[in-house]
């Protein structure tokens, strides 16, 4: 019990290094680009929006949403200090549902504002990475959230793995057997603005060596499948030894080669401890 006590008290967490980059594009279809991704390796915070409405100022939407997350976030940090305790990694979940809705309340008034009625007017998908306190063991932890259907991949040893979930009717349908006829793959039933309510998709993992993490909208994946996704991430960054950046750009010219239907958005985060 005293070893345990003393390894506790002795205890130091690896020093943490972020390597990140990111792109976005509008594609080859889209004459505006709505997406927007935030990249903030000090706050340890990594986001990608895909704005909806076209008219009704998705842009504006995917913009309002990352400027108040990120900034809620900011302010946490400045209020426990750069090094929490480990006892408010309980608190992360419900934060990250506070700045959500947060975020949701401003953007769905401002489409009530306009006559817009429930399911319409501007709105957003989101993903996120924030890399914030563990519960235990004082070492820092991963943790992702998702609205929409923007994704958030992981890649590790040549294996990619969808860490989040679609909230598209598409993948309802997928899951429930494919019955009755295959919706659009671009309809979603959750979003940030649109509806008076909305619940993020919540997950969180312990850092490890040698994994990237992915980023992107859905004009990146709806356009490029996994295999696909994954060929270009094992030859840039194994064969080629490519920067974050680079890789970064090969996405994004892969999936405006496959129709840039969409606008694109890719970050990639790789966290490695060092000695």
């Amino acid at each position: 019990m005293l070893k345990l006590l003393i390894d506790r008290l002795s205890y130091k967490p690896k020093p943490l290094r972020l390597y990140s980059a990111g792109t976005s594009d509008a594609g080859l279809v889209r004459k505006r680009n709505e997406d927007n991704i935030f990249i903030d390796e000090k706050l340890r915070l990594f986001m990608v929006a895909d704005g909806m409405g076209g008219h009704e100022d998705g842009d504006v939407a995917s913009s309002l949403a990352i400027e108040i997350i990120s900034s809620e976030i900011q302010q946490l940090n400045l209020a426990k200090g750069e090094h929490t305790h480990r006892r408010n990694a309980a608190a992360i979940p419900p934060l990250i549902q506070h700045v959500i809705e947060e975020a949701n309340t401003l953007i769905h008034g401002d489409n009530l504002s306009r006559g817009l009625n429930e399911g319409r007017g501007m709105g957003t998908t989101v993903s996120g990475l924030w890399i914030g306190p563990a519960a235990n063991d004082y070492q820092s932890r991963l943790y992702t959230f998702n609205v929409g259907d923007s994704r958030i991949y992981s890649y590790t040893d040549g294996i990619l793995k969808q860490l989040s979930t679609d909230h598209s009717h598409y993948q309802l349908w997928l899951d429930r057997g494919q019955e009755g006829p295959e919706p659009r793959h671009n309809s979603i039933y959750k979003a940030i603005g649109p509806w008076q309510r909305v619940i993020a998709e919540q997950k969180s993992y312990p850092i490890t060596d040698k994994t990237l993490y992915l980023l992107c909208s859905d004009g990146l994946s709806n356009m490029l499948d996994d295999m696909s996704i994954r060929s270009i991430l094992h030859k840039h960054l194994h064969e080629d030894h490519s920067s974050l950046s680079i890789v970064a750009e090969k996405l994004v010219d892969a999936a405006n080669l496959a129709g840039g239907k969409d606008n694109i958005s890719v970050v990639l985060i790789r966290p490695d401890f060092f000695l």
